[in-house]
């Protein structure tokens, strides 16, 4: 039997608010990848951009990062990391996957 990929999801995004679908967003990414029979998902990680992205209407992220963690509370898989909301600027998505 060959091995599978561990394969972890990442979304950056306002999250503001979280809703319903970016959690669902996790759910079917990661069903359809364990349907193929390659990938093996590990964990998915949700990841709010910092006050800095200037989105009109933006909540700070010190709230947007308490919503999400609230919505997150009974996943055993999706957890918020609060890395690039802490930073001072605006960060690229290719800097938050390193």
């Amino acid at each position: 039997m060959k091995s599978k990929i561990p394969l972890i999801l990442l979304a950056c995004g306002s999250f503001n608010p979280i809703t319903n679908m970016h959690m669902r967003l996790f759910e079917l990414a990661r069903d359809h990848l364990h349907q193929t029979g390659q990938y093996q998902v590990i964990e998915g990680i949700m990841s709010p951009v910092s006050d800095d992205y200037r989105k009109k209407g933006l909540v700070s992220a010190k709230h947007r990062i308490a919503m999400a963690k609230l919505a997150l509370e009974t996943s055993d898989w999706i957890r918020v990391d609060s890395w690039e909301s802490e930073q001072e600027t605006w960060t690229e998505t290719v800097k938050v996957l390193r």
